[in-house]
């Protein structure tokens, strides 16, 4: 049985057993689910039991063993599809376990799929009370309670509007506004803040940081490496339907953005030795064979972090004689944002390619010492051109000819690009004198 074993930070050397130690238990917990090809074989198993099964079964979670203890924040990370919903769902007592048991001890509140729990033809206002009665709350505790969940959301006069007008960041600021303001034990979120605005999600964070003064549980799942790092004692990574590590959260952090950046990695290469419908164009005198990122180690890579330092290989064959040819460079943002172009010749020193004859092959390496993007999906377009014309002519311009990722494990910026900086402040201290700190990049 693989386990998770979440302990403590005041009680690391005791073991719950369910009782009062633990605000959640899982005992060997498996979902398992039926898939049928066609709808109508769901009616014939249903109606016609002992015949010959219409259905294959698809495990989300096996063999999953967690003890959380009261007060602690947990972190359940993991790829798309590796079941950190599905488990938050037999958590929250939304679905039940195929096999194992779930134990959970108090009051729980959850914000899930957006918009889970709020009738769409209900106003904002109706929804609280709806919610906070599900919760098991008096109408004086909602009374008290109301205010305070109205002026968190900062909807406004959207309050008395139908759910179903919101747009997916209101939606996000009416659930966590419910969920957090309920008095719960323990909350449970999933990747739900993600969908907020930078403003709202600092007011969340700031709230589950009271809930972890106050003694109170927190269960999060979140893409969010930063934000798992900073706000977890504890951090269980799924993969598969199982728990692949658990521990502290820089050692599971670290393991996470492994694997997914050899994934990735494999993924992005797959996707880019498939057919390529982007455009290309040009006289064809000089032909670009292969492109390839390469990272700091010389090994082809797809995945990178900010700073991390990287190269574009650019491989030719000529094949018919060309006097002037320039090979050039572009990085854009999936969006098509035109991050930077760059080439060998529009340079203070210059490189030139004189005079390439038939059979001619060669390898053109642009080199970057220290990648300037932050998270983001990017892509390459390659330039070569004839400048031994009045104007430049394409020979071989090949549009999206790679994708690749940039993942930011430390989220030191936002944006684009990162910028290297200091910092420096001064403070004047009565009776002490000057102080002044200082911080690279």
């Amino acid at each position: 049985m693989t386990a998770a074993t979440i302990q403590g930070a005041s009680d690391a050397g005791t073991r719950s057993t369910g009782g009062s130690g633990s605000a959640v238990l899982c005992r060997g917990v498996g979902k398992a689910y039926r898939l049928y090809d066609k709808p109508i074989h769901r009616l014939f198993e249903a109606i016609l039991p002992g015949q010959k099964k219409l259905h294959r079964e698809f495990w989300a979670l096996r063999n999953v063993y967690l003890d959380i203890p009261h007060g602690s924040t947990v972190g359940i990370i993991g790829e798309n599809g590796a079941g950190k919903s599905t488990l938050l769902k037999l958590l929250t007592g939304i679905t039940l376990p195929t096999t194992g048991e779930v134990r959970v001890h108090g009051r729980v509140s959850s914000l899930l799929e957006l918009g889970a729990g709020f009738h769409p033809e209900f106003s904002g206002r109706d929804n609280i009370h709806l919610a906070c009665s599900i919760l098991g709350m008096s109408e004086a505790e909602i009374a008290e309670r109301f205010p305070k969940i109205v002026e968190f959301s900062e909807l406004g006069e959207f309050i008395d509007r139908p759910v179903k007008t919101y747009s997916s960041g209101m939606y996000v600021r009416l659930g966590f506004a419910v969920a957090s303001s309920v008095d719960p034990d323990i909350l449970m979120i999933d990747e739900a803040l993600s969908v907020g605005d930078e403003h709202f999600r600092g007011k969340c964070v700031n709230r589950l940081n009271e809930f972890r003064e106050q003694g109170k549980t927190t269960i999060f799942v979140s893409h969010d490496m930063g934000a798992i790092k900073s706000m977890c004692q504890h951090v269980v990574l799924l993969d598969r339907g199982e728990v692949l590590e658990q521990g502290i959260p820089e050692k599971v952090a670290d393991e996470y953005l492994k694997r997914a950046k050899a994934r990735g990695n494999e993924r992005l290469s797959s996707f880019d030795r498939g057919t390529n419908t982007y455009p290309r164009w040009g006289t064809g005198e000089i032909e670009t064979t292969a492109v390839e990122m390469l990272d700091a180690g010389g090994q082809p890579a797809r995945v990178f972090h900010p700073g991390e330092p990287f190269r574009v290989r650019i491989d030719y064959r000529v094949h018919r004689a060309l006097a002037n040819p320039v090979f050039g460079l572009g990085i854009y943002r999936s969006d098509g944002t035109y991050v930077n172009g760059a080439n060998h010749h529009w340079r203070e020193r210059p490189i030139r390619i004189q005079d390439c004859v038939p059979g001619e092959t060669g390898s053109v390496e642009m080199r970057f010492d220290a990648l300037p993007l932050l998270t983001g999906s990017f892509y390459l377009t390659t330039f070569l051109y004839d400048h031994g014309k009045a104007a430049p002519t394409a020979v071989d311009h090949r549009e999206h000819v790679l994708t690749f990722e940039v993942v930011d494990v430390r989220r030191l910026q936002h944006g684009m690009l990162f910028l290297p900086s200091r910092w420096s402040v001064v403070r004047e201290l009565p009776g002490r004198g000057e102080q002044k700190l200082e911080s690279d990049a």
